[in-house]
């Protein structure tokens, strides 16, 4: 004679008939209201020893022990390419005025001149370092220093990198946009990121933007002279602002 299996009355974890505590929580069973059934004593024993059995108990230990193994390496891994450095353009070297490119923008945006412009991906660097320049006070944050923020231009494409510091040590996180401007209203879906060099799925990367908050805040009033405009066009290393029509 034996006994259907223990429902645990704490957990609800399913015991052997032998058992008086639970396997999973410890808790005391429940015997007197299990069901009594008939059983082949030549399926018992086979029970009793599958319970007991020492090997079963070493690969589950083994199954464990390369579980914790195996996620350690992942977390190592994972550690290891967000400290590492971005692939990124070295900080400018030349002095671009923001006021002079800035007066450019203002001007193709209300009087439609020039007609065109083109910046370099180095001038739009350099207009960005003296732009956050003066607003490092607003982008610094408790233990997370504010260093740079900075561009690389790809066909059709705009990568946004900002350069924070954590006990000293550099951190990068990088958006991918395709910016587009439409009738005045300035659109720019994500298509990925980066934080190192850890690729972050584009699904996950939509809510990156968290991450640059404060330095749009900064660059308010430059955004909404570009949104003004009348088309934008991405290349490698440029891009090709256009004023908007008469």
């Amino acid at each position: 004679m034996t006994m259907t299996k223990l429902v645990c009355p704490e957990c609800r974890h399913e015991n052997e008939s032998e058992r008086i505590y639970c396997h999973s929580c410890g808790a005391r069973l429940d015997r007197s209201a299990v069901r009594v059934q008939k059983e082949p004593p030549d399926d018992t024993r086979k029970r009793v020893k599958r319970m007991f059995d020492p090997q079963r108990a070493k690969i589950r230990a083994l199954f464990f022990a390369i579980s914790k193994l195996v996620l350690g390496a992942c977390g190592t891994a994972i550690l290891i390419l967000v400290v590492l450095p971005a692939d990124v353009p070295p900080p400018a070297k030349t002095e671009i005025l923001a006021s002079q490119i800035r007066f450019d923008l203002e001007g193709m945006s209300s009087k439609r001149q020039p007609p065109q412009l083109q910046y370099s991906e180095e001038q739009a660097n350099a207009f960005l370092g003296y732009t956050l320049r003066s607003k490092q006070s607003a982008l610094d944050k408790p233990l997370l220093d504010f260093k740079r923020a900075l561009v690389t231009f790809r066909e059709k494409t705009c990568a946004f990198t900002t350069e924070r510091s954590v006990f000293g040590y550099p951190v990068y996180a990088t958006c991918i946009f395709s910016p587009s401007l439409n009738e005045g209203n300035l659109s720019a879906p994500i298509q990925g990121g980066t934080i190192g060099r850890l690729q972050i799925h584009p699904k996950i990367a939509q809510f990156m933007g968290i991450l640059f908050a404060d330095v749009w805040s900064a660059l308010e009033r430059d955004i909404k002279t570009v949104s003004k405009l009348g088309a934008m066009e991405f290349h490698d290393k440029n891009v090709v602002l256009t004023a908007p029509p008469a």
